[in-house]
């Protein structure tokens, strides 16, 4: 990501089943709306109420948007990070409008309601395009003897 960008992490619900696209060239794209609202304790009536909702419209790329789409449902509970992007637009009636959305970096399933399995993706070359830092190992790669340890790379 840029230096400078507006940097959010966003907890919220998935409001639909995530729409898988392809650009002309064949990259995937992916779009979901993310519904975030707060709980506020309320002294006066002595209970918890909820706030207002915020709801956000979320963009990933290539491998994420096609790992997101292979995992996400509607009402999956979500953790979000990604850039704040502003864009204007024409409503319906003609005016001109400004609406937010954010440019994901990476997601993941809240665990706080639900469990998961991990299972690790390669792209179809059998080579992961995610960036390799320096010329450290993968320590989640294969052992040698060509099968997976359980024990943690660290």
């Amino acid at each position: 990501m840029p230096i400078g960008e507006t940097v959010i992490t966003l907890v919220g619900n998935l409001t639909a089943d995530p729409e898988l696209r392809h650009t002309s060239d064949g990259t995937p794209w992916l779009t979901f709306n993310v519904a975030s609202n707060s709980r506020n304790w309320d002294k006066t009536r002595a209970e918890w109420g909820e706030g207002k909702t915020l709801f956000m419209r979320c963009t990933a790329w290539r491998w994420l948007a096609e790992n997101a789409d292979a995992t996400l449902k509607k009402g999956a509970r979500v953790i979000v990070t990604g850039a704040l992007r502003q864009f204007e637009y024409t409503s319906a009636d003609g005016a001109l409008r400004t609406g937010f959305g954010l440019d994901v970096e990476d997601i993941a399933v809240s665990l706080r309601y639900a469990t998961a399995t991990i299972h690790r993706t390669n792209t179809p070359g059998g080579q992961s395009d995610r960036p390799k830092a320096g010329a450290k190992s993968d320590p989640w790669a294969t052992t040698a003897a060509g099968g997976h340890s359980d024990e943690p790379p660290f």
